[in-house]
């Protein structure tokens, strides 16, 4: 068996041992020559149908639906680097110019801020204008106006919450220069002089710590104090002086829940007089609440204030004591209506305000000399219309009516005393007498007033502003309150890259004022009768037309033109006080 495997196997290989064995040879007789074949058309026809589809161009907008998360980001505070370690340039911004007729501005602020320490601010502000005006009597007396404020605040961050505190002291410098008295007229003992100095002084101390209330999703509180020292170094008749001194306490309290809001303050304040007003104090004590929803279709924030009034006045033998109560309502209604061209809104609000010396004397620096009313104004408001921005949010508007009540509003009356004989039989006048001084007085009004605003921004550079608002007057006194029935601006403002600039016309109705006027009537025996009349003067409609110029020469160097009442209107902030003619100012703005 074995045998026959053997030869088997031997049989099988005999072929593959004389395969291997056989060498091929090939001999080439001619060369190579290479042929392109014929080709032959396929009979196959293409398809000719277009598949190629024209999207049309949809021409759409997108109103974005907030989206209310609990997400909130805090800076994180470097461990190992602290405020006196960190050296950083300190940034400031300056802005120095003067112009014709002599005026001059400077603005400037320097600052530093170290995200986990703190920060410090110091300000220097700065404006004045030394020309003469002629008044509406045909005199120029001194004209000087000035205006100058220094401060520094600063800031230490603890942990989520800042102490903070600002220590500022303000200036504020003008003169009578629209008194005027008859030539010759004998005045008697009254010391009187046109261009007196009115000057004011109000050096102030806040502190505070807290939070800033911008992210309710934790409780956010705040208290603080303050105080302040009024000084009045006016030149006044009979070396009269004032002065005040304020003391406030506040503390707020506010926290969200989800979509909704929750808050809570209460305040103190203390006016006193002092000098010449001794004896006059206030004292305020203020509390409010709030409830505000934020919901897919209405965002909206109610609630109330009170305030408790107290106003003691000397007097002699008692003083006079007169309080008051007061609440004021306070909702903001914000409609979403899933569109941003129109926007409804309901808004009801209102302030107390004090009518202290220094109050006044901010509303009205030629006041009176014994300013110190025994109420508060109090202001009810509510206001509705719509609001919204139409083309990709190039125009945005704003429509919307107005209602408020003034509670003890402050009319001003010019005083003008005019001078009398009667020792002939009908009384005869020898002259006239304004100090340039004014009395407040208090009365009730009404105001309806109808608003519209528009803002046109063909690119991200240029914009048109237009505003116009008309009032209608209900005052139950019946006297002139020296307010506009139409008030009106529009303007153009370009900022580009290089070179910025605009124009903008500021324009205000005819304004009625009070005059106080005291008659002195001499009579043939050597007495006098006084008699007290009120009558009216009216200002004319005025347009202020306003142009700035800005180069940027640099990133860091800019500089600039600005140019008032170019049309040299007869513009008035006070009765029987023009403003300013055309006047221009030129500087130059630093900004690290």
């Amino acid at each position: 068996m074995k045998k026959l495997l053997l030869a088997a196997l031997l049989l099988a290989a005999l072929p593959r041992m004389g395969a291997a064995q056989v060498e091929k040879q090939v001999e080439v007789t001619k060369a190579y020559v290479p042929r392109v074949g014929s080709a032959a058309k396929l009979p196959v026809e293409p398809d000719m149908t277009d598949t190629t589809r024209i999207r049309p161009e949809i021409d759409y907008t997108i109103t974005p639906l907030s989206l209310q998360t609990t997400l909130t980001t805090r800076p994180i505070r470097p461990a190992t680097v602290t405020y006196w370690e960190f050296n950083r340039p300190q940034p400031f911004y300056l802005k120095a110019g003067a112009g014709y007729p002599l005026n001059s501005v400077l603005d400037f602020y320097a600052s530093t801020q170290n995200p986990s320490t703190g920060y410090l601010i110091g300000y220097v502000n700065h404006e004045g204008q030394y020309a003469d005006i002629e008044n509406d009597f045909g005199g120029k007396y001194n004209s000087l106006r000035m205006y100058n404020r220094a401060g520094v605040a600063a800031g230490k961050y603890l942990g989520r919450h800042v102490l903070e505190g600002e220590l500022s002291y303000d200036n504020r410098m003008f003169h009578r220069y629209g008194a005027w008295a008859t030539p010759g007229l004998d005045l008697g003992e009254r010391d009187f002089e046109p261009g007196r100095m009115n000057d004011y002084g109000d050096a102030r101390l806040n502190i505070r710590i807290g939070d800033d209330f911008q992210n309710l999703e934790r409780t956010n509180f705040e208290v603080g104090v303050g105080g302040s020292l009024f000084f009045d170094h006016s030149e006044r008749v009979f070396d009269t002086a004032y002065g005040q001194t304020s003391l406030t306490a506040f503390g707020r309290i506010a926290r969200a829940f989800g979509r909704h809001m929750l808050s809570a303050g209460v305040g103190y304040d203390y006016l006193g007089g002092r000098r010449d007003l001794d004896g006059s104090n206030q004292q305020t004590i203020r509390a409010g609440l709030r409830y505000g929803i934020d919901g897919d279709v209405i965002r909206m924030e109610i609630g109330a204030d009170f305030y408790h009034d107290r106003v003691e006045s000397a007097a002699d033998p008692d003083p006079i004591v007169k309080t008051g109560n007061y609440v004021i309502p306070y909702a903001h209604f914000d409609i979403n209506l899933g569109t941003r061209s129109l926007k409804p809104f309901i808004e009801i609000d209102g302030d107390v305000r004090d009518n202290s010396f220094r109050s006044l004397a901010g509303a009205n620096p030629f006041l009176s000399e014994t300013a110190w009313l025994d109420r508060s104004s109090v202001d009810y408001n509510g206001r509705f219309g719509v609001g919204g921005t139409l083309g990709r949010d190039r125009f945005a508007y704003r429509l919307y009516a107005g209602f408020t009540i003034h509670d003890n509003r402050v009319y001003w009356f010019a005083e003008r005393y005019r001078f009398l004989d009667a020792s002939a039989g009908e009384p005869q006048l020898l002259g006239e007498l304004m100090p340039g001084v004014f009395r407040p007085m208090q009365g009730r009004q009404t105001v309806t007033s109808f608003n519209g605003e528009l803002e046109y921004r063909p690119t991200s550079a240029l914009k048109f502003d237009l505003g116009l608002h008309g009032y209608i007057y209900n005052d139950e006194e019946r006297w002139a309150n020296a307010s506009p029935s139409f008030e009106g601006n529009v303007g153009v403002t370009y900022a580009g890259r290089k070179i910025g600039f605009g124009v903008e016309a500021v324009m205000q109705s005819c304004r009625t004022w009070n005059v106080l006027d005291v008659e002195r009537i001499a009579g043939s025996d050597g007495s006098a009768e006084i008699r007290n009349a009120v009558s009216r003067v009216e200002v004319p409609f005025g347009v202020d037309l306003r142009v700035h110029f800005d180069w940027h020469v640099s990133n860091r160097v800019t500089l600039f033109a600005e140019g008032r009442n170019l049309i040299n209107r007869k513009l008035y902030e006070y009765l029987w006080y023009p403003e300013l003619g055309a006047h221009f100012t030129a500087g130059v703005k630093l900004n690290f």
